[in-house]
């Protein structure tokens, strides 16, 4: 894949993984009936929040190249910066801020799934190899 292909696909995911859909709950019922209802079970938040990660950690693997530990470090960290700005807007978006320890829970889950998207890049790009 092009990389310029491939940091479009990147770049617009990520992008979905900042929109405040919960925010868009708030003044849209039918929207907000639905979201409630498929991620308000705390099972599904955290394989949702794995899940959007791990694929932006295998993107950014592939974006980044990474040989060796840093850049793998590099594309977690890239991870890990996305899930502070994910918190951080969805807090403003929802006009409150809850504490910390969800958000920070959040956070190592999108850490764990971005981690688990790069080993599998790397796992991937060896067996090409």
């Amino acid at each position: 894949m092009k990389k310029r292909t491939l940091l479009t696909i990147t770049l617009l995911w990520m992008l979905g993984i900042l929109f405040p859909l919960a925010a868009l709950g708030r003044s849209w019922d039918v929207f907000g009936q639905v979201f409630d209802r498929v991620f308000s079970p705390g099972w599904m938040h955290v394989l949702m929040h794995a899940l959007l990660y791990a694929v932006l950690g295998f993107l950014l693997a592939r974006l980044v190249s990474p040989a060796g530990w840093k850049g793998g470090l590099f594309a977690c960290s890239l991870c890990l910066l996305a899930g502070i700005l994910h918190e951080s807007i969805q807090m403003l978006a929802l006009g409150f801020f809850p504490g910390l320890g969800a958000e920070l829970f959040d956070l190592g889950v999108d850490l764990a799934g971005g981690t688990a998207g790069v080993l599998a890049a790397r796992r991937l790009k060896r067996r090409s190899v």
